[in-house]
């Protein structure tokens, strides 16, 4: 009996023994920081060393992991030269006998640094943050872990100088601004309303010498006025508008008969139906969700296409209209879709459709490099190409496309040739062209005088001006007439 009291004793001591080893592990919790809203990350939350903290109060996450024994508390403390304060402190479910919960994920302690509820003043702090875990070490308080995360406080927004004089603009149109920004900027370009503009570097200027190329949207009124903004690693922001006259114009209203074109409902629908996987047994049904929800697919996909304009002017002058073409349909003209006289959709037609012959060639309006050359749903084959500085142009409908994605252009080059692919009635060019995300009137951009005026010219260091070749001066005036 007293033997196999020893036997248990001493199995009850291994089994302690192996307890203690495996609970009293001695890897210190991990920390990171996570900053929510950083300046210049892709999504605005991304992984830091560092805090840049100015006016707008910053979120951030303090984040701590232990595959051992799990965290148990993660605590941040304020250490800047009027002392230390407490920010903040987390404890996670677990216990010493079982250690955290499983599996070992991370936790996460969310704070918001808010420079004037701290009453910080410019210079330099440090965010101080702890984490402990469930080991038995350190007489059962476990593995502690200590990150001191510098912070920088930034107080001043950037300043930001405007070049242009009074400018000139109209709804749907385009327009260039040429501003300095100060070294500390880090993001900047011009805003117009709720949309937002990239700026560039400005070609032959100084290190903080930007353009940035604008629009005004077909849906945004005379009340609307852009303003360049800049902003810095801290969040500190500024916005200052310039001399600008808007005129307000109409657009044309069209009404299309879906009865008279059988193409559409007995061609291209069942066509589209199937790629965007509706139902077409019904042709008008079908045609209404290609019309709605797949138009919006595929402008949601054109806008993150033309998102990868690169900071190279590629444009040279004005861009050329389709050789010889006649305009069919003109640019952000209200379409109503009708079938045996019942309304059953609508849509803004964003561009200008140019007819010639069937399979006419397809050339690039202006220098570029090919971002896109595929099918792009209701576009058919369609060709995009990026300018430069944001400044993209769409080619829909191609019977054949001719280039490949990330080829280099030049004015004039072929890059396909017409069709009546996607939702298209008819062989014709679908042709558009985009400031950013924001589609513009390409007539603007077809009119040497106003390219040479309202973009070259505004920031003083126009190029030589282009000889304005018989194609170009006459056709888009012949456009701008049909408007």
């Amino acid at each position: 009996m007293g033997r196999f009291i020893l036997v248990l004793l001493a199995l009850a001591l291994l089994g302690a023994g192996v307890f203690v080893w495996f609970r009293g592990e001695g890897d210190a919790p991990q920390i990171g920081v996570v900053a929510i809203g950083a300046v210049g990350a892709p999504d605005r939350r991304a992984a830091v060393e560092s805090i840049d903290l100015g006016r707008v109060p910053r979120s951030i996450e303090l984040i701590a992991s232990d595959e051992g024994s799990g965290v148990r508390r993660i605590a941040a403390r304020l250490r800047s030269a009027d002392g230390e304060r407490e920010l903040g402190a987390a404890e996670s479910p677990g216990g010493l006998l079982r250690g955290g919960a499983k599996p070992r994920l991370p936790f996460a302690l969310p704070l918001e640094l808010d420079a004037k509820a701290l009453g910080l003043k410019e210079g330099d702090a440090f965010v101080v943050v702890e984490a402990r875990d469930w080991s038995l070490r350190d007489w059962l308080n476990g593995n502690a872990a200590t990150l001191e995360i510098p912070l920088r406080v930034d107080l001043r927004p950037p300043r930001v100088s405007i070049s242009n004089g009074i400018t000139y603009l109209k709804r749907s149109g385009s327009g260039a601004a040429y501003y300095s920004v100060t070294e500390d900027s880090v993001r900047d370009g011009v805003e117009v309303g709720d949309r937002s503009y990239r700026g560039f570097p400005r070609k032959g200027g100084a290190p903080t010498d930007r353009v940035a190329l604008f629009a005004i949207a077909r849906d945004q009124g005379p009340e609307i006025g852009p303003r360049v903004f800049a902003e810095d690693r801290a969040g500190n922001r500024i916005a200052i508008g310039w001399s600008t006259e808007l005129k307000d114009t109409g657009f044309p209203e069209e009404e299309i008969e879906l009865e008279g074109i059988p193409s559409i409902l007995n061609e291209r629908v069942p066509d589209l139906a199937g790629a965007f996987g509706y139902d077409a047994d019904d042709p008008v049904a079908a045609f209404k969700r290609i019309n709605s929800e797949g138009r919006a697919q595929n402008e949601a996909r054109v806008r993150e296409i033309v998102r990868e304009s690169g900071a190279e002017r590629m444009f040279d002058g004005p861009f050329t209209q389709m050789r010889n073409s006649k305009v069919t349909s003109r640019f952000a003209e209200h379409r109503t879709y009708s079938y045996k006289g019942e309304r059953i959709s609508e849509a803004i037609h964003y561009g200008y459709d140019l007819a010639v012959t069937k399979g006419a060639p397809v050339e690039a309006a202006n220098r570029g490099k090919v971002l896109f050359a595929e099918d792009l749903g209701i576009y058919g084959n369609c060709v995009i190409l990026d300018h430069g500085l944001g400044l993209t142009s769409l080619y829909g409908h191609l019977a054949q496309i001719d280039v490949e994605p990330g080829q280099l252009v030049e004015k004039g080059a072929r890059l396909g040739r017409s069709g009546h692919t996607g939702l298209a009635g008819g062989d014709h060019l679908h042709f558009a062209i985009l400031v950013g995300e924001t589609y513009v009137d390409p007539v603007e951009w077809w009119d040497a005088k106003w390219v040479r005026e309202k973009i070259d010219e505004v920031g003083g260091f126009a190029p030589e001006p282009p000889a304005e070749s018989a194609q170009t001066a006459p056709v888009a005036a012949a456009a701008a007439a049909a408007q």
